[in-house]
């Protein structure tokens, strides 16, 4: 199969020939070794290239700024970006940085505040750019993904946590107002990737902390599910699949998530409690199952024979019957040394193949 119907199929709980492959590619070291150049920014070009040296069968791409925007430098490794949200650059945390200041603190900054302009020119740019290259890989093309931030990341931006947490009980309204914010820009935005030719959308949003949600159930169910159901039409209204990325421990919105439709889950983060075996017996049927290779202990520390048995698990727990995509319970990050992130890899194009006899039965 070509590396793009492999993934595609999978997403689809559909047969393949064998587990298809996929990460988010945060490790510069990786790019440098594999093929040989190190990138700045995560772009498209080395991101592509990255995934056919690798073998992959899936790649994310972003899309950009406005044509001809630069952020507001604070100082060397502090800037604002076009929401307001100010950032520390850091090497740990290529290519996202950490947000450390918001725009917002209330309702009156909220009546002064500009959205950025979905529409503007350039925010497709490395999208077209992917779409491109990958045309002209031929049996060797991948599935290509763009991505929208959620509504509950979109909050976390202009507002910060802490004030999202104030905001559950003081005012509830003003979080459903910064959700149909990020409704209204990711559906504006999913129309423009769709047109691009990509594959399927990622929906980018954390619900989940190392032990528990971050939210109460019923918060959840009142805000952000409403607002996540609306991004999730948007999307399949173009016919493309929703791969909804989810860090933490999401258990308590599981039943939520696929209630609204999403296609695949990942990445079931193994070190926040996520149980790939209850995931995929719950929901296999009705989803797609990605990750659970972990990237925090394992791959970082683990030795070869502990890399190889975690990964050979998670393909017998959740490739049965097809729907799953082997990947890290997280990205790849530069605290994983190359050598396991390849070892990880060629360790499951070894045993995951279906033979009819194992991994489909």
């Amino acid at each position: 199969m070509r590396p793009k119907d492999r993934f595609m199929a999978a997403l689809k709980c559909q047969p393949v020939d064998r587990v298809p492959l996929f990460d988010f590619l945060f490790q510069r070291p990786l790019y440098q070794q594999v093929i040989g150049r190190l990138p700045d920014a995560y772009n498209a070009r080395d991101a592509m290239d990255l995934s056919v040296a690798m073998g992959l069968d899936g790649v994310w791409i972003p899309y950009c700024a406005p044509a001809g925007w630069s952020a507001e430098m604070i100082s060397d490794c502090v800037y604002k970006d076009e929401w307001g949200t100010t950032f520390e650059k850091s090497e740990a945390a290529w290519p996202l940085d950490a947000p450390m200041a918001f725009p917002l603190k209330s309702r009156e900054d909220l009546r002064h505040y500009n959205v950025p302009n979905p529409m503007a020119e350039g925010r497709m740019k490395e999208l077209h750019a992917a779409v491109t290259m990958n045309k002209k890989l031929g049996e060797n093309a991948m599935a290509v993904m763009g991505s929208v931030n959620g509504p509950l990341t979109i909050a976390w931006y202009l507002l910060g946590y802490e004030q999202i947490c104030l905001a559950l009980y003081d005012d509830p309204g003003f979080l459903e107002e910064l959700a149909e914010i990020a409704v209204d820009f990711a559906l504006k935005m999913t129309g423009r990737i769709a047109a691009t030719g990509v594959d399927a959308i990622i929906i980018a949003d954390d619900y989940g902390a190392s032990s528990q949600g971050l939210l109460k159930p019923e918060h959840f169910k009142a805000i952000y599910k409403p607002a996540l159901k609306k991004i999730v039409d948007g999307i399949k209204s173009h016919g493309l699949p929703v791969f909804f990325h989810c860090c933490g421990c999401i258990n308590d919105y599981l039943d939520d998530l696929v209630e609204i439709g999403i296609d695949a889950l990942h990445p079931l983060q193994r070190t926040a409690g996520m149980d790939l075996a209850n995931v995929k017996a719950r929901y296999g049927s009705k989803l797609c199952v990605i990750g659970n290779v972990d990237s925090s202990r394992t791959l970082p520390f683990g030795s070869p024979e502990q890399i190889e048995t975690e990964t050979i698990e998670a393909l017998r727990i959740a490739a049965p019957g097809y729907g799953y995509i082997l990947a890290s319970d997280h990205s790849l990050h530069d605290g994983i040394p190359v050598g396991n992130i390849l070892l990880m890899f060629d360790c499951a194009r070894r045993h995951g193949v279906y033979s009819g006899r194992n991994l489909a039965a």
